[in-house]
């Protein structure tokens, strides 16, 4: 009996065990909380980046 080559077989020949299934890939959904801190973080640092160039540049004084 020959078996067309564009399918796979259907059935296991007897003794073998089906190969183990390979892991899932972890979604966004796994990982929001990585996503979440890396926004907070980003928004601290934007925010820390414009208090420290105030600063460098002279405070908030305007000239008059």
């Amino acid at each position: 009996m020959t078996a067309p080559v564009d399918h796979p077989p259907t059935e296991q020949p007897a003794g073998q065990e089906p190969p183990p299934a390979p892991e899932e890939k972890r979604g966004i959904e796994d990982r929001s909380w990585l996503l979440f801190a890396a926004v907070v973080l980003f928004i601290a640092l934007a925010f820390i980046g414009m208090v420290v160039l105030t600063a460098l540049g002279g405070g908030t004084t305007y000239v008059r």
